[in-house]
């Protein structure tokens, strides 16, 4: 998607003072990054039918539970009221008047307003006391024109600040995480060249772990939960292979480190290969956390291929297990020859 040129075209929008079509593209972003609060208050904005804007959000939300279409009606309703409401001179209302238009009608409103104001000309061959009463009623009639004249620009303005300002902060936002991406592209590198050249295995599961990472299939999304779990297994193979002889761990009891104990084996690897000793605090602070986050994973695996898993939770275990090994690679990577200095 290319965002860049959607944002472009909010503020060639704005620029031409064309508020409807700005409304539009900010409403066509904010859909395509999934930002839901500010889809439905650009919704409101073009839909001030009730009936209708309640099918589209219905829609526009498939995937969020009640308390979230809740909090987002509440909060884009009050967006919308805030900048819609006007403190009329004269008016009796505490509470103001809220100017119920969409916003393409706001542009042919105006100019509606402005030829309404034009066409009052006095007819030819008028008596001059019918002139002086014509005049009079012209007079006072333009200036309530004038008046909502000043009522729809205002609405537009804050309409197209606040366009103006979600094109600028998204534009910031993807700058920010364009280089978020380009961190993890190459945290997914370093992982596959090293298991490239030293596991064929490993980086087999991985790059079809990598190809189901943007279906939206449930099915997928457990398959690539179960690849990630043999992933983790193959790792451990790799890095400490199983053993049929009891093994003295790291915590002093004596087990049987075979091959369906590779969370264990894995623990085993980095206490040895990273020993406390002579390491900071931070370094076993990270390998306790690392740990934890892989044992929380593999529940989550184990949920099996026919569970109920959701896409979020597959990208997340491919994360976080990317992250994991390239943790791991980074310290070995970075050993002194001949291995880690006790």
């Amino acid at each position: 998607m290319d965002y860049s040129g959607l944002i472009e075209r909010v503020y060639e929008h704005v620029e031409n003072d064309d508020v409807g079509k700005a409304v539009m593209a900010c409403l066509r972003l904010a859909r395509n990054v999934q930002d839901y609060l500010n889809a439905a208050i650009f919704l409101r904005e073009l839909e001030p039918d009730r009936d209708q804007f309640a099918r589209t959000f219905l829609e526009d939300t498939v995937k969020l539970n009640q308390d979230q279409r809740r909090f987002l009606l509440k909060q884009s309703s009050d967006t919308w009221l805030q900048g819609r409401t006007l403190k009329l001179m004269g008016s009796t209302s505490s509470e103001g008047e809220v100017l119920v238009f969409s916003a393409g009608q706001l542009d042919t409103e105006l100019t509606h307003l402005e030829r309404a104001i034009q066409d009052m000309v006095l007819p030819a061959g008028m008596s001059p006391f019918d002139v002086a009463a014509f005049t009079d009623k012209f007079m006072h009639d333009k200036a309530a024109l004038r008046c909502q004249i000043q009522q729809v620009q205002i609405v537009r303005q804050r309409i197209k600040a606040r366009c103006l300002n979600y094109a600028i902060s998204l534009e910031r936002q993807l700058q920010t995480q364009q280089k978020s991406q380009t961190f993890l592209e190459i945290v997914q590198q370093e992982v596959n060249n090293y298991f490239r050249a030293r596991s064929e295995d490993v980086y087999l599961k991985l790059q079809k772990a990598a190809d189901l990472i943007g279906s939206s299939s449930s099915e997928d999304a457990s398959l690539l939960l179960t690849l990630v779990r043999r992933t983790m297994k193959s790792v451990a193979d790799y890095f400490y292979p199983p053993r049929l002889e009891p093994v003295v761990c790291s915590d002093g009891n004596e087990r049987i480190l075979s091959g369906d104990k590779y969370i264990t084996r894995l623990g085993e690897y980095l206490l040895n290969h990273f020993p406390s000793g002579s390491q900071t605090a931070l370094l076993q602070a990270q390998c306790d956390l690392l740990m934890n986050l892989f044992s929380r994973l593999n529940e989550v695996a184990c949920k099996g291929v026919h569970a109920k898993v959701t896409g979020d939770e597959a990208k997340q275990a491919l994360i976080s297990l990317y992250m994991f090994l390239f943790s791991v690679i980074s310290r070995l990577m970075n050993e002194p020859e001949g291995g880690p200095v006790d």
